[in-house]
């Protein structure tokens, strides 16, 4: 059987006014975003929703990328064996923005969409899964926490 996505990692957002955008989802929102830095060193922000990363970039970012403009969104999905999907992909004759690599918490390559979004699928490494499990352990698990609400409701 083919490897399948899995789950959705991550969300990218890509803004003319990224600190604008971040004062909206933070402050208006509520989305805990904090100051990051990106793997390949562009400050970003960030934060976990569920087992989704959440992130949002300014454009200016993406200077060596023509095709990733404002309102521009990067979906990133987990696959369990990047090597496969990526052969796959390859036999069906999609083409690869990248060899897949390494980057220490995940294996990651990427392709664009038909209407040209960027696509990252990735692998995700131990530290990714030690990360969900200290959030799990610290009660930051939603379905845990929705159960137990639903629970308490019930019961009172």
């Amino acid at each position: 059987m083919a490897e399948r996505i899995e789950f959705l990692s991550a969300v990218v957002l890509v803004s003319n006014d990224a600190e604008t955008l971040v004062v909206f989802y933070r402050d208006v929102l509520g989305v805990a975003l904090v100051q990051e830095q990106a793997e390949d060193g562009r400050r970003c922000w960030g934060c976990s929703l569920g087992d989704v990363h959440f992130t949002v970039y300014g454009v200016d970012d993406f200077d060596d990328d023509p095709q990733v403009g404002a309102g521009a969104i990067k979906l990133r999905f987990a696959v369990p064996d990047i090597d496969a999907v990526a052969a796959r992909l390859e036999e069906r004759g999609v083409e690869l923005a990248y060899s897949p690599k390494d980057l220490g918490w995940c294996k990651m390559t990427a392709i664009r969409d038909p209407d040209g979004n960027f696509i990252e699928l990735t692998e995700m490494g131990a530290d990714w899964f030690r990360h969900l499990e200290k959030r799990k352990l610290e009660r930051e698990d939603l379905l845990l926490r929705r159960k137990q609400k639903l629970e308490a409701l019930d019961q009172g």
